[in-house]
């Protein structure tokens, strides 16, 4: 426990300074591609992936592929990635059966998926650029909004399981997860993020917020959902290749893939609602 806490406050400490100090800058964009890599990296390692050549062109492919999603007038990312899939097939054929389809589906998720997760939040912290009705201050506490969202879900929801749990929500899956631990994680963070709205409106904002409080309020419980069914999708791939952590990357906390596995659901999800709202209400 006294490791993990210990992990815990480096975690933070370096996104929120990332978070404060380059968010809108190339070493953002860099930073959470790097993420995206090294997930790459943890399931195609998962997966049982032995073919260093192929892993190593799914790894690099996964941070150009983010940043491509970053800065589409610089890459040709429809070309690249048919080039790409054409590259797998590929080496799945001629390497069979060292390679199996199973290895080919599972490194198109590592790579093109899991990125595009980790590329919405320099997406995200962009969307000013995109929508008038919002502003850069606005767009990063977007970021701070939903990774919080995600983390103290994830924190909340075992310290209230701990407490109060008794009912299991997937016992062959999550054993540890409780409805009771599910609830008080997401009320906890619904009343965490009332008071990270009002402080930073009050203290950071330079102007009035262009999404009204409502759209946070409804964001907040759903954000927290989404992070737990993000958990749960982790865990099943873990559960399906029978192992405990997907890397020992952060002590006392597992992998890239263990940590912010809630997050790569919940950063796709609230680029895809502030996108509806800012195409059809705003």
């Amino acid at each position: 426990m006294k490791e993990r806490v210990i992990s815990g406050i480096v975690i933070a400490v370096v996104l929120i300074g990332v978070w404060f100090f380059f968010i809108n800058t190339i070493v953002f964009d860099i930073f959470f591609s790097a993420l995206g890599a090294a997930a790459c990296f943890e399931l195609t390692r998962c997966i049982g992936l032995k073919n260093k050549f192929m892993q190593g062109v799914a790894i690099v492919f996964s941070f150009v592929w983010a940043m491509g999603l970053v800065y589409p007038s610089v890459c040709p990312l429809s070309a690249v990635a048919v080039l790409y899939v054409i590259f797998l097939a590929l080496m799945t054929v001629t390497n069979y059966p060292d390679i199996t389809f199973e290895h080919l589906a599972g490194t198109v998720y590592a790579s093109i998926v899991i990125p595009t997760a980790f590329a919405m939040s320099p997406i995200i912290a962009d969307l000013y650029k995109t929508f008038t009705f919002l502003d850069r201050m606005e767009c990063k506490f977007f970021i701070w909004y939903v990774v919080a969202s995600a983390l103290f879900t994830d924190v909340f929801a075992q310290l209230s399981g701990m407490a109060f749990g008794k009912h299991k929500v997937t016992p062959n899956l999550s054993p540890k997860k409780t409805w009771e631990g599910c609830i008080g994680g997401v009320v906890v963070v619904f009343f965490l993020n009332l008071l990270w709205y009002f402080l930073y409106v009050k203290f950071f904002a330079t102007q009035p917020f262009g999404l009204p409080l409502w759209f946070y309020c409804l964001m907040s419980p759903f954000m927290s959902i989404a992070s737990m069914f993000g958990d749960l999708i982790a865990s099943l791939i873990k559960r399906n290749y029978d192992i405990k952590d997907y890397s020992k990357l952060i002590p006392g906390h597992g992998g890239i893939m263990d940590r912010f596995d809630s997050v790569i659901m919940v950063l796709p999800m609230f680029y895809a609602f502030i996108s509806i709202y800012g195409s059809v209400v705003a």
